[in-house]
């Protein structure tokens, strides 16, 4: 009796294993089919861009919410997964559940989840996502091939990571004029050394003491191309060694020094703010916000203007 006992709880914990390492029999069962055709839908309502836009891209769907608890244990795993996977080739779309805004972003943001971000701020029963893609469970997953059509549907999240490792990225066709790109300004770099030139008044008091210096500002271009949040991050004096400079002792040296670097900083904010529209980074196909780095030279040629 004992036997039959132990061999019954045996096939009990088997059964058990087997059903936990198919979820996708229990809660996958109305998703999409491979081979099915993935519904078409607003992934970006700012450039006006839909899934279909993607097509000849691999795309990862990750359906989620911030309240659900195995949507965040799976989370550290999604993020790893997407860091080692993304690309202008591999696109993931986080489309959420969420129908507080504030908590929605605020776990984006401080989770440090990279993608792109969807949320139709509706119940997963009212959500048109859900009822398109056959969810009924989150975490979520779809694959979806060049052509827009499923490769992979899912609740683990470990059948998700394997099925990336067998990509055929030979058949990615990116149009020219969808690629990925950073940010630039109208007319390339030389164009835009030549407004530096001769948009910035040199500090007066750095001229008449020979003080040249570099400053580092870092800005926002934004979807529009137009330029925001703009803020030194380094200011520094690189030649003080000209005679009117070296002939100011202690506190008037170290007051003059203050007030060019104050100065410098003024300036290189000033004219970066007033640059013209540049054209746009795009990730993914899609326009966004890119931080940028750009540095600053004040440097004296023979008519006391900025040189380089």
């Amino acid at each position: 009796m004992k036997r039959i006992f132990l061999l019954y709880v045996i096939c009990l914990l088997c059964a058990l294993c087997v059903k936990a390492q198919d979820l996708d029999s229990l809660y996958a069962q109305s998703m999409l089919r491979n081979g099915m055709e993935a519904p078409d839908f607003m992934v970006d309502s700012t450039s006006n861009t839909r899934l279909n836009d993607l097509r000849g891209r691999y795309v990862v769907l990750h359906f989620w919410a911030s309240w659900c608890p195995d949507c965040r244990k799976d989370m550290p795993e999604m993020k790893r997964i997407e860091a080692g996977n993304a690309s202008d080739s591999l696109v993931f779309i986080h489309i959420s559940y969420d129908t507080d805004r504030d908590k929605w972003w605020n776990y984006v943001s401080e989770s440090g989840m990279e993608g792109l971000q969807f949320c139709e701020m509706k119940k997963m029963q009212q959500s048109l996502t859900a009822q398109a893609f056959g969810i009924k469970w989150i975490p979520s997953m779809y694959v979806l091939n060049t052509e827009g059509k499923v490769l992979l549907a899912t609740v683990q999240i470990e059948k998700l990571s394997e099925r990336l490792k067998h990509l055929d990225y030979s058949r990615v066709k990116i149009p020219r004029s969808r690629r990925a790109c950073e940010p630039t300004f109208p007319g390339g770099d030389n164009a835009m050394m030549v407004y530096l030139s001769r948009h910035i008044n040199y500090p007066r008091v750095a001229s008449n003491y020979g003080l040249e210096g570099q400053t580092v500002v870092k800005f926002i271009v934004n979807t529009d191309g137009t330029i925001s949040d703009v803020r030194v991050v380094q200011n520094r004096i690189t030649v003080e060694d000209r005679k009117p400079f070296q002939r100011l002792q202690g506190d008037e040296k170290r007051r003059t020094r203050e007030k060019v670097l104050e100065l410098f900083a003024e300036e290189a904010v000033r004219v970066v703010s007033n640059m013209p529209k540049w054209k746009p980074g795009v990730r993914n196909g899609i326009p966004m916000k890119v931080e940028y780095e750009l540095p600053i030279n004040f440097r004296i040629d023979y008519h006391g203007n900025v040189a380089g």
